[in-house]
């Protein structure tokens, strides 16, 4: 009679362990794409070296002379070091496409848009792993979902998208530029973005705006908007009165990989200013060459400065 009720007890310890494994299978399959669970996200490949909180723009020069990227065809307008997947995101506005190039900027392929994103997409970011953040001059950001099939398919769509601001009175001076700064033990994680300005209209107006990137709607809604309670959008400082005199438009940004930095680059003044993102303090400057109307910046895997221009040319800035 014991041996019988010990084979018994046996047969459901059994079960239960076979009924925890499946659970336990199944919530890994279906928690592995959410934000909120950062260990089932990819790390990043490179640790970005050669840049600290003590690093400065006006620091470094021209590496080597300009060079095209010949697979766009014109209108490069933003690109983004992407340490999780390893590889440069580039994108050209008036189309929306998304092209790929490998650390020494050899092509690897090109995505383009479905689903509603503006055609006229200006800036591109990185975002932990499994997505990308692009924005476009109708003052929307869209977060996008990036992986191998999305690259095998050659196409990306949105999965929640922001309008952030109303979009200015003057045409062609919305959003440009979008940067994505990583949590830390003393802050949480943030996107900034940035319209555009110009010293040649005193409507158009430079700002900088900030939001929770791991904001998502509640009811399924595919965009969220700035009078939402779920979605609240900051003004850290004010631009135009700090980069008066210094800057007149902003066409496009990064963070240091610190965090602790953002560097913008200014189409109009041909300039970087490296600046204090939570006052607008501007701490470095860094005068551009080499390459006309540049229209986007950001820090490469060895911790250089890689410009892009308007007509798809690429500067690289270095310290040695």
């Amino acid at each position: 009679m014991d041996s019988l009720i010990n084979c018994r007890n046996q047969q459901r310890i059994f079960l239960s362990l076979v009924i925890l494994l499946v659970l336990t299978s199944c919530t890994s399959k279906f928690a592995g794409d959410s934000d909120s669970l950062l260990n089932h996200l990819p790390q990043p490949k490179d640790k970005i070296i050669h840049f600290d909180n003590t690093t400065r723009i006006s620091d470094f020069k021209i590496k080597h002379s300009a060079f095209k990227l010949k697979e766009i065809g014109n209108n490069l307008s933003g690109i983004t070091w992407d340490p999780y997947n390893n590889q440069y995101f580039a994108i050209q506005n008036n189309s929306a496409i998304i092209y790929r190039y490998d650390r020494d900027f050899n092509f690897l392929g090109k995505m383009k848009k479905k689903g509603r994103i503006n055609n006229d997409t200006e800036g591109v970011s990185f975002y932990e792993g499994l997505h990308l953040f692009v924005v476009t001059e109708a003052n929307t950001a869209h977060k996008i979902k990036i992986d191998q099939n999305a690259f095998d398919k050659q196409y990306y769509y949105p999965l929640q998208g922001y309008v952030l601001a109303n979009r200015p009175k003057i045409k062609n001076k919305g959003f440009e530029g979008i940067a994505y700064r990583p949590k830390s033990e003393k802050r949480q994680a943030l996107v900034y973005v940035a319209q555009e300005g110009t010293g040649r209209d005193n409507k158009a107006k430079m700002k900088i705006y900030s939001f929770n990137p791991q904001v998502t709607s509640k009811f399924m809604k595919d965009m969220l908007y700035f009078g939402d309670k779920e979605l609240s959008v900051n003004e850290p400082f004010n631009a135009e009165k700090q980069f008066k005199g210094i800057i007149s438009d902003i066409s496009g940004m990064t963070f240091d990989p610190t965090g602790e930095t953002l560097i913008i680059v200014s189409q109009e003044s041909s300039k970087a200013i490296q600046v204090d993102p939570n006052t607008g303090r501007v701490l470095s400057q860094l005068p551009l060459s080499g390459a006309p109307s540049y229209e986007g910046v950001t820090i490469g895997p060895s911790g250089e400065l890689v410009f892009v221009s308007e007509k798809n040319w690429i500067q690289i800035y270095t310290t040695n």
